[in-house]
């Protein structure tokens, strides 16, 4: 009762106001993307990778430079408001958009800065959480976990938007809720202490090995995952033939499985460790893509999703935590190295579901969500087999 308490006052309870609105304001704009682009634009399945490709090569550029300008002294808060302006701009644009090239637009030079948000976040928030004490692997689960609680209800009120009312309100409520997180962030939000970072502007402390190699396994299970999000819609609704309002249920069910698993994972972890941790969420994946493969009904869909909440629900909640703990001098720039495997991942993992989905059926890009976690799990064991001494991972260690 206490951390709750400590979770909902002060900075702490801002944060997670910030953190949960504009998740709210992505999930009227990031779910229905590949159904909005496919069943409203026209484009063939093949073009979503086109789409992803760019987008996030641009976006990868423009939050490791916004992310990098923290870590060199500048203000997080004007960065992060500028951020969520490209959520409004972004939204306005796509309810205008009537063809492919329209919103690839939008996506290459929008999006890039509305994505940059999550990076930013990631880093106010850890930033927060060095600066005042807190276990930062716990501040960081349940400022996630206020992600998961907000997208039990976004994306299905996304879908039932576009079903009901059309693509072009449901970005407007994106609009909507992307303005209220201006309004918080401008009344509440404090500016984050940057001394310390202005003292030594110019001092450059090399990322460990063992971020990129975090980042790799990172990537390969968001590859896993990207592509059975963004197939998920179309195998419910072109398949299987489910209303449009389905996909949106499930994506709710998951978030709803998460956010117990999230705050739990953080206790696991320092029991076990956060890799041992991670790779048992990788586990509940294979396992749930192996049975995704053979679901034929809404109520198997529905049982699965409890074993795709305890996956992504430790992937998300410790991925993070573990690369900023091998960078403690530059958090800024392992929060977009994470967010940017991210992105590749989704990159990769929605452009080879555009390829295969249009040549062998929606139902075969489960296989590579299948394949990519398999490796992300042999990775994430041979990591664990090179550093099995090495006590840093315990919550217990001296980097919070």
């Amino acid at each position: 009762m206490r951390s709750i308490g400590t979770l909902f006052s002060g900075q702490n309870g801002v944060l997670f106001a910030i953190n949960s609105v504009t998740a709210l304001a992505f999930a009227f704009i990031l779910p229905v993307m590949s159904l909005f682009l496919i069943t409203e634009l026209n484009a063939p399945p093949a073009y979503l990778g086109i789409y992803t490709t760019l987008t996030a090569i641009i976006t990868i550029i423009v939050s490791q430079t916004l992310t990098g300008l923290i870590d060199k002294g500048v203000s997080s808060k004007p960065l992060f408001m500028f951020a969520v302006f490209g959520i409004i701009a972004s939204a306005v644009g796509f309810s205008f958009a009537r063809t492919f090239w329209h919103a690839l637009l939008i996506g290459c030079t929008l999006m890039p800065i509305a994505s940059s948000s999550i990076p930013l976040i990631l880093t106010i928030v850890r930033k927060h959480a060095d600066n005042s004490g807190q276990n930062s692997a716990k501040l960081n689960s349940q400022m996630r976990s206020s992600v998961s609680l907000l997208w039990i209800i976004g994306p299905p009120m996304a879908f039932i938007s576009v079903d009901k009312l059309g693509f072009t309100t449901n970005y407007y409520l994106s609009v909507a809720f992307a303005l209220a997180v201006i309004l918080i962030v401008g009344l509440r939000l404090e500016n984050p202490n940057v001394t310390q970072s202005k003292i030594q502007p110019q001092q450059k402390s090399p990322l460990a090995k063992e971020v990129w190699q975090l980042a790799f396994i990172i990537l390969l299970a968001n590859i896993g995952n990207s592509t059975y999000i963004n197939g998920m819609p179309l195998l419910v609704t072109q398949e299987m033939g489910l209303p449009t309002s389905y996909p949106g249920f499930l994506f709710g069910l998951t978030a709803a499985v998460e956010i117990p698993i999230m705050l739990l994972a953080v206790n696991w972890a320092q029991r076990w460790g956060k890799p041992a941790v991670i790779r048992a969420g990788f586990i509940a994946a294979v396992l749930f893509y192996s049975g995704m493969l053979f679901v034929q009904s809404m109520p198997a869909l529905i049982a699965l999703q409890v074993l795709n909440g305890i996956f992504f629900g430790i992937f998300v909640g410790l991925g993070v935590t573990i690369m900023q703990d091998y960078a403690p001098k530059s958090i800024g720039k392992a929060s977009a190295i994470y967010t940017n495997a991210m992105l590749v991942g989704t990159m990769i993992g929605t452009s080879s579901m555009g390829i295969i989905s249009q040549y062998f059926g929606y139902r075969m890009i489960l296989i590579s969500s299948l394949c990519a976690i398999l490796c992300a799990l042999v990775m994430l064991s041979l990591f664990m087999l090179s550093h099995q001494t090495d006590n840093q991972y315990k919550e217990s260690s001296p980097i919070r």
